[in-house]
């Protein structure tokens, strides 16, 4: 990218990859120069089990595949003709039974050990959120880390009968960067709790599937928060959201309601029109995945008015191609971000967000969005009468954060602990924090060397 003397627009590849027709006409794609979200613009069916992520996420970091769907009465069969000879009639058959009763639940495997979460199926939908997690959260050294776990030999006779009648898992080579991480602050955090969560193999079978959630949260909220401001996002760092608690009430004058659920959907309203603009914005001859940010540098360091140009050729070609909107209706706001070749790039995204707002192509630009928020709805918020969703953590959730926070570090000062919820994306306000103080005092988790609140420790929960 430093090479880059002069930015070039790839028309020729818009106008393929946006499938230009020859009397106007487009459609809007995303994802093949710059991979940001596992979205489509279509929500006829959104239900995602998070189970199914977890199994798909846990084989990509393995660099597995399922060669066969689990099937019960197969793999029954398979551990019950491991044994050499049955003594009576009846015995094979309760044999069959005990394996049934220990190891499945409703046809399903039971996660008795590491390895077998590698066996929760999975749909194509569930695969492609795994996918993106595996890509924007993981690295190399994280998978050898991962490996030296998910190898450990099995002691337990039994559990070693029943692991070696599943079926065999194909290996796979995983792309490391198949979506763009974007935050690598958000990664930075990930490997870090996971590596933690790792050594410590019943938190880690127990908790893998919530952890996943927390970072999917933690990622596409500060996401979109991030793109909202353009060149200006500090991407070393995340942005404040507010959670409030599930057993506390709220009200519309409280921090949480006002920079939380209600500061974010905002935010997330644009996803599509971000998706756009830095798909048309990457074809070009940087040949990498550049973020506003990056390009904003970029642009700074190459012949801004020559960019300038390229993508005032480029906002004139999208907006030639979309001949059923009135474009003189459409008004630019006053830009000015210290570079000429981004203040077009500002209002590239205005024109792509006007066009949706403007036509019939806004129920793709609703639908790409309500991915996300139907996981919110369903995962991270409550709804409080008037007030409609809020962002939201149980009792469990902060039980679970507390033990990642701490680790092994036996306690941490109160104050640093809700430091470290800050890190991962979650603040509380004043009323929340006295909620989750009281909340260890119940647990008996709160130390005090002094009457003074700063000298208050959290005891670890493990």
């Amino acid at each position: 990218m430093n090479d880059i003397k002069e930015i070039i627009i790839d028309i020729d590849g818009i106008k393929k990859a946006f499938s230009f027709k020859t009397n106007g006409g487009l459609t809007h794609s995303h994802c093949d120069k710059f991979r940001m979200l596992p979205y489509v613009a279509n929500d006829k069916n959104l239900d995602i089990d998070y189970q199914g992520v977890a199994g798909a996420f846990s084989r990509s970091i393995c660099g597995k595949k399922l060669s066969e769907d689990f099937n019960e009465d197969v793999f029954i069969k398979n551990v019950s003709e491991k044994i050499g000879e049955y003594e009576g009639k009846n015995s094979k058959e309760t044999f069959k039974d005990i394996i049934k009763t220990m190891f499945l639940d409703n046809g399903n495997l039971i996660n008795f050990d590491i390895k077998t979460l590698n066996y929760i199926q999975a749909s194509s939908k569930e695969e492609k959120i795994a996918t993106f997690l595996s890509s924007v959260l993981t690295n190399k050294e994280l998978k050898e880390v991962v490996a030296q776990h998910y190898n450990v030999e099995v002691k337990n006779i039994m559990y070693k009968l029943v692991l070696d009648s599943l079926p065999k898992l194909k290996e796979i080579d995983i792309k490391d960067e198949e979506f763009k991480c974007y935050l690598p602050f958000v990664r930075d955090r990930f490997l870090e709790d996971f590596k933690f969560l790792i050594s410590n193999e019943e938190l880690y079978k127990e908790s893998l599937e919530r952890v996943l959630e927390f970072y999917y949260m933690f990622y596409v909220s500060q996401l979109a928060l991030k793109l909202s401001k353009f060149e200006k996002a500090d991407l070393s760092k995340p942005d404040s959201l507010y959670y409030s608690l599930s057993w506390e009430s709220l009200s519309k004058n409280r921090t949480a309601y006002k920079f939380g659920w209600d500061l974010l959907k905002n935010n997330v309203t644009t996803l599509f029109s971000h998706a756009i603009t830095l798909e048309l914005l990457n074809h070009s001859n940087t040949y990498e995945q550049l973020n506003y940010v990056e390009l904003y540098e970029l642009f700074n360091n190459t012949d801004e008015t020559m960019a300038m140009v390229e993508i005032q050729s480029l906002i004139d070609l999208y907006k030639n191609q979309i001949i059923d909107i009135t474009w003189r209706s459409m008004k630019i706001k006053e830009i000015n971000s210290g570079n000429l070749a981004f203040d077009k790039v500002l209002e590239l995204f205005e024109t792509v967000e006007y066009q949706f707002n403007n036509s019939s192509r806004s129920r793709a630009y609703e639908a790409y969005r309500n991915w996300y928020i139907k996981f919110v709805y369903e995962k991270f918020s409550k709804k409080r009468g008037p007030l409609g969703y809020n962002l939201n953590l149980t009792e469990d959730d902060i039980i679970l954060l507390t033990k990642i926070c701490i680790k092994d570090k036996g306690k941490l000062k109160l104050s640093f602990l809700f430091e470290e919820f800050e890190k991962r994306g979650i603040c509380f306000d004043r009323d929340s924090k006295l909620k989750v103080i009281q909340l260890y005092e119940k647990l008996n988790l709160l130390e005090k060397k002094s009457d003074s609140g700063d000298a208050q420790y959290v005891r670890s929960v493990l």
